[in-house]
């Protein structure tokens, strides 16, 4: 089979057809590349039985060719392949040797590959050298072997090596790829590939590994195991079942919520599209009173200006409203820190007949009632939208939101998500249609604190910023979840926060607030739950954060500096990076996302620190809204104390 030569950045690369030769920004590449566009693993060229092929490895900005992005093409001859996009892109003249449409390359030095101290040389017959071993792939539908050679494409699409017929999974989900240090797993899904529930973008196996393809627990099972001599196979196993029960922990202390209120525009979505489940046997009606039952809440501060922004549903025809707390009363106590003070009162505007028509401000609203810990809130309508009182029995609303039983929803179950979020439709501001997305119930999460294997509905339904306190609905129109969270894994070796999973708070669990609104209210309510929660205490003058750049792939290992000038675009997706040290366990931390205006909030993410006082890596994703031209990511803890602004301006 031909060789295969690479013109790059003024230099030529030439590699025997006897491995696949990876290329990227990563100094471990074996074409290393610059570019601020281009993924530290960005795409391979493989060597097959049929010729050599460009891969995708599952890059942010895409490989193209002719103008089209691509995943996988066959090479023949001469093609310029770019690696990324805009003037950040890296431009490659790639030459199969002694094919037929091979022609020389102008003006490029002859350099020996053995020289090239990126350019690694096989050592054998074996793509990833002489030592690395075969691989073992189980599935639910049987085992398959893999030799040395060539990597092994996974995704529903018919024809790759391991097809997973299973609607979690993309057409073409995953890669695994023979590298001179053995196999490595890259996703390039949109729904995510998980190992010991965090969510990767690439990861090394060189011991027997279960991964989840489309959720952290509900989606497709592999089991990967590298075919190692049996001793060291058998200590590997060993060794695995020990981190595992460790892990369990961690994973449980490294879970990061991503609050999905409290933003003008968009933060990152989680998991889910937008097709309708097999299964669903929702009608037009009952969703039509569903969206018209749904309102859009804009927290309106002392100034009379919009702090915040939420989601809702009319429950009762003299104007209750339920939604979360996080929207309607940030100071509930159970809530923990927040950057946003309680609202003066919260504009309540009612979804349009029209679907692309923005909802209309029609009323005020106040709570009456609200549980910090289980983040529900029930408000009351008081005014019209220019604050004359009104009678709530007087009130000509929408028919109310039909309640139903979520102790009857079941793992499988169709559920489809009303509310408004930026992401949705950005650059639209505070002025925004309803949304609807529709997903599946994965399984359930349990509330330690609560007491109940039910605390969470864990879906793959798509939620963003905006969709907090949004109804979720069952195929009979009635509401049985309550839009609060999309939950993120905090690595504890990385500090990576990765996407994860829209968490709904059940309909059972609000009975109390529901009652004790339908009796008039109590404001000064308090959740019974918050007095076991940890007091937050005094942030440790130890305590320090220092900002590390953005970069596009999450991996730059935080070795960047602030401020920082990108050539973005709007819904592309970036990271913020900070090292972090000296926060005793249990500290309340977020992260805040802030508009160079330095008023308009983007989006927030909060929890408990829960890695020691050693420095930590920690990498933040963000979706980069529609009209705005930077933004400022504030690493704080306790109650807002900002130890960190990591600045970013956009080209």
């Amino acid at each position: 089979m031909s060789n295969i030569r690479i013109q790059a950045g003024g230099q030529s690369y030439t590699f025997p057809a006897t491995q696949p030769v990876r290329m990227g920004r990563s100094p471990e590449a074996d074409v290393v590349l610059e570019g601020g566009s281009v993924s530290r693993q960005h795409a391979s060229l493989v060597p097959g039985p049929q010729g050599w092929q460009v891969v995708d490895a599952g890059s942010t900005h895409g490989t193209w060719v002719n103008g089209q992005r691509v995943q996988q093409l066959p090479l023949t001859g001469q093609t310029t392949v770019v690696l990324g996009q805009g003037a950040d892109a890296a431009t490659l003249l790639i030459v199969v040797e002694g094919a037929a449409a091979d022609r020389p390359v102008p003006g490029a030095p002859t350099i020996n590959p053995a020289a090239l101290p990126a350019t690694m040389v096989p050592s054998g017959q074996g793509a990833p050298g002489a030592q690395a071993p075969g691989l073992l792939v189980r599935t639910r539908s049987g085992d398959k072997r893999f030799g040395l050679m060539a990597p092994v494409r996974i995704g529903r699409e018919p024809g790759l090596e391991i097809t997973a017929d299973d609607p979690s999974v993309s057409r073409q989900h995953a890669l695994i790829e023979p590298r001179p240090d053995g196999w490595w797993l890259s996703d390039r899904s949109t729904s995510g590939t998980y190992v010991d529930g965090e969510r990767i973008s690439q990861h090394k196996v060189d011991e027997p590994t279960t991964v989840m393809l489309g959720h952290p627990t509900a989606g497709y099972e592999l089991e990967l195991v590298p075919v190692i001599a049996a001793d060291k196979a058998a200590r590997a196993i060993q060794g695995a079942k020990r981190r595992k029960t460790f892990g369990r922990v961690g994973l449980m202390a490294a879970v990061l919520v991503l609050i999905l209120g409290g933003v003008i525009t968009a933060v990152a979505l989680s998991g889910g599209d937008d097709k309708e489940p097999s299964n669903s046997g929702l009608t037009e009606a009952e969703l039509d009173r569903a969206k018209a039952a749904s309102v859009f809440l804009i927290a309106v501060g002392a100034n009379d200006q919009p702090t915040h922004t939420g989601s809702g549903s009319i429950i009762s025809e003299d104007g209750l409203i339920l939604t979360n707390a996080h929207v309607g009363k940030p100071s509930s106590p159970g809530q923990g820190a927040s950057e946003f003070a309680d609202p003066e009162y919260l504009l309540v505007a009612l979804t349009q007949a029209s679907d692309d028509k923005p909802a209309e401000p029609a009323f005020r609203a106040v709570p009456i009632v609200s549980d910090g810990y289980l983040d529900l809130a029930v408000l009351q309508i008081v005014a019209d939208a220019d604050g004359k009182e009104l009678d709530k029995d007087s009130l000509e609303l929408p028919a109310p939101m039909p309640l139903g039983d979520s102790d009857d929803v079941r793992t499988g179950d169709s559920i489809t998500a009303l509310g408004y979020p930026g992401i949705g439709n950005p650059g639209a501001g505070i002025n925004r249609p309803l949304t609807i997305t529709r997903g599946v119930v994965s399984t359930f999460q349990r509330d330690e604190v609560a007491d109940t294997e039910r605390g969470f509905i864990d879906s793959d339904v798509r939620l963003g910023s905006g969709n907090s306190g949004g109804a979720s609905i069952n195929d009979d129109g009635e509401l049985i979840g309550i839009n609060t969270a999309v939950i993120t894994a905090v690595s504890e070796a990385a500090g990576a926060i990765t996407q994860g999973s829209a968490l709904l708070r059940p309909l059972a669990l609000a009975d109390e607030v529901l009652e004790i609104a339908r009796q008039g209210g109590d404001p000064d309510y308090v959740s019974p739950y918050a007095e076991d929660l940890p007091d937050p205490g005094e942030v440790p003058e130890s305590a320090s954060a220092e900002a590390r750049g953005w970069t596009f792939d999450g991996q730059g290992g935080c070795t960047g500096t602030s401020p920082q000038t990108l050539s973005v675009g709007a819904e592309q997706t970036i990271f913020a990076e900070f090292t972090v040290s000296g926060l005793e366990e249990g500290t309340p931390i977020g992260i805040g996302f802030v508009a160079p205006d330095g008023q308009t909030q983007l989006g927030s993410a909060q929890d408990t620190w829960s890695f020691g006082t050693e420095s930590k890596c920690v990498t933040v994703q963000f979706t980069v809204p529609a009209g705005v031209d930077g933004v400022t990511a504030a690493f704080f803890v306790g109650q807002g104390e900002v130890l960190a602004e990591n600045r970013l301006t956009f080209q």
